[in-house]
């Protein structure tokens, strides 16, 4: 197989996949760029990354610019185009063939998204917007154990109807404070969701 960016012919390198299974690659031993078959590399078990881009350890650590403005798959010779996705960050480029739907890797840049795959899976640090967003939970619930289920119940038809994308996790209320940001919106709906199964069990 020949490398799209600098055609050189690229070598075949062996990896893992999150289920035990080998998968095998193409990789430019002069440019350090990976071509991957439709799929491979979402399944690509997490460190697989740093296995074959280890091959020139000072070089391929860090990411190279593309030689060719135009790529072509080195399957099908179709052009390349630049895989946009709002979940990867700017700095990642992927080129992917919209027949075969394999995608290439510069180097460095498998790396790179395995090293942001794995940041996605961190717990992240709780805000005090989430502390404010579940006193207030903690509140609704506490007024629905003391009888006051009718104002819950009011509140709860509020936030329901009040449009995700306002960026609230609660309607407004005179005696509320600011909106808390929507970053929480799953932990409200599902204690939410709590709380109107009680009603609906009582």
């Amino acid at each position: 197989m020949i490398c799209p960016n600098d055609s050189a012919e690229m070598h075949q390198v062996r990896i893992t996949s999150h289920y035990g299974q080998p998968i095998v690659l193409e990789q430019c031993g002069k440019c350090g760029g990976i071509w991957f078959d439709e799929s491979e590399l979402f399944v690509a078990k997490q460190g697989e990354a740093e296995k074959i881009e280890l091959l020139d350890a000072e070089g391929l650590r860090n990411t190279a610019k593309l030689e060719n403005a135009t790529l072509c798959c080195p399957r099908d010779q179709a052009t390349l185009f630049r895989f946009a996705d709002k979940h990867f960050p700017n700095d990642i480029v992927l080129e992917r063939c919209p027949l075969c739907r394999g995608i290439w890797l510069n180097r460095g840049e498998f790396t790179n998204y395995q090293r942001f795959r794995q940041e996605l899976r961190q717990p992240k640090e709780r805000s005090s917007e989430d502390g404010k967003l579940e006193e207030k939970i903690n509140q609704l619930v506490t007024s629905y154990q003391a009888g006051e289920s009718t104002a819950v119940l009011g509140k709860l038809g509020r936030f329901l109807s009040t449009p995700v994308d306002d960026g609230e996790a609660l309607p407004p209320d005179t005696d509320q404070g600011p909106p808390v940001a929507a970053n929480a919106a799953n932990l409200v709906m599902s204690l939410l969701m709590t709380i109107l199964r009680l009603f609906i069990l009582r």
